[in-house]
């Protein structure tokens, strides 16, 4: 049975999720959030209410991520992993014949995208937050603290983009064509393609990681005490990897969004409209140092080793960069000016990550020390 929004009360009833006096009641209402799943959130008058996540297709990679976020929620209930279980909604139900995962709604929240669009800034508080969340996790998720028997859900492969130029081609025309020329214009760059193999070679075991890391399932909420409280969603790409691939890919995400602000609509050369950008990159810098010196802190990485580890994760942000140009252009006919910059940029960190910790992430000579 696909779920709609008119047999969702039957489903939970029948599952035992509500009550039926919600229903009776009237404190029930269904608002479908779908994107790339079934996705429905069920909603009570007291704000509080369910995430019901549904895949739309049978088909084994679906049930297989499914299974894997499905599985993560219910290791984060277990002992030892009150880290991780701070960082995600509560876990409700999981239906593994209709290939359904039900979680807690979070009240009032918002995720970072819709947040930073409202406020129009970048608080250093959410940094701080995200890079204490992550931190934790990272530190108590090490290989060394986690059983085999937790290990064995997931498939520990590094990040496909990183051989990304290795395998377009070979999908030929299931890709839309605004992929297919990001792969063309890949392998026109020859030390862009031995950088994200140098990447995929040195990619290590260390953490369990969320692995898809952005704004988007970055969701922020008023707390009972009244303070703001971060939770991270979709966990569908959990993995046991590389902990700089999470890192990377929230700083990335600043840099992202600097770039998407910018009106991109009729030249190719961002350098022009810098100035124009709606998010201006120095903006961002109060939320990116407390983001990272909050991580530090928090996964208890080594002052001495701190810098040496943050061009580390530049590195693999640049190669996350990649994967966003792609994903923009999933259903695009051909290369955005957007996709495009994304790609340069990605490049250009690769080439140099010294320099761009300084000049894109604002990083001092002070980390050096």
């Amino acid at each position: 049975m696909f779920l709609t929004a008119s047999n969702m009360a039957h489903y939970l009833l029948a599952r035992g999720t509500i009550p039926p006096a919600v229903v009776v009641d009237g404190d029930f209402m269904v608002v479908e959030a779908g994107r790339r799943n079934r996705n429905y959130k069920i909603i009570r008058r007291d704000g509080s209410g369910l995430f019901v996540k549904q895949i739309k297709e049978i088909e084994p990679m679906a049930i297989s991520t499914m299974q894997r976020e499905a599985a993560c929620y219910r290791m984060a209930q277990k002992s030892g992993y009150e880290a991780l279980a701070g960082l995600m909604p509560s876990f409700v139900d999981h239906d593994t014949a209709r290939h359904c995962l039900t979680i807690s709604l979070l009240p009032g929240g918002e995720n970072l995208t819709e947040f930073h669009a409202r406020k129009k800034t970048f608080p250093a508080e959410v940094g701080k937050l995200l890079g204490a969340a992550l931190g934790s996790y990272h530190q108590t998720l090490r290989g060394k603290n986690l059983q085999a028997e937790d290990l064995s859900s997931f498939p520990r492969m590094a990040p496909w983009i990183l051989s990304f130029h290795q395998n377009s081609m070979q999908a030929g025309n299931t890709l839309s064509g605004g992929v297919q020329q990001l792969g063309a214009l890949i392998r026109q760059y020859p030390d862009l393609q031995q950088n994200l193999a140098r990447l995929a070679q040195g990619w290590r075991y260390d953490s369990i990681i969320h692995g898809d890391m952005k704004w988007d399932n970055c969701v922020v909420y008023p707390s009972p005490n009244g303070e703001m409280a971060l939770r991270i969603i979709d966990w569908e790409l959990v993995d046991y990897g590389d902990a700089s691939w999470d890192i990377g890919a929230v700083l990335q995400a600043y840099l992202t969004s600097w770039i998407y602000s910018m009106p991109l609509y009729h030249d190719l050369n961002p350098t022009s409209f810098v100035d124009k950008a709606v998010y201006p990159l120095e903006g961002m810098y109060p939320s990116i140092h407390a983001f990272w010196r909050s991580y530090v802190q928090t996964a208890g990485i080594d002052k001495s080793q701190a810098y040496a580890y943050l061009l580390r994760c530049i590195e693999y942000g640049a190669a996350r960069m990649v994967q966003t140009a792609f994903e923009s252009l999933y259903y695009a006919p051909t290369m955005s000016n957007h996709a495009a910059t994304l790609l340069q940029v990605s490049q250009n960190i690769l080439r140099n990550p010294r320099q761009a910790a300084s000049a894109l992430y604002g990083f001092g000579g002070e980390l050096q020390s």
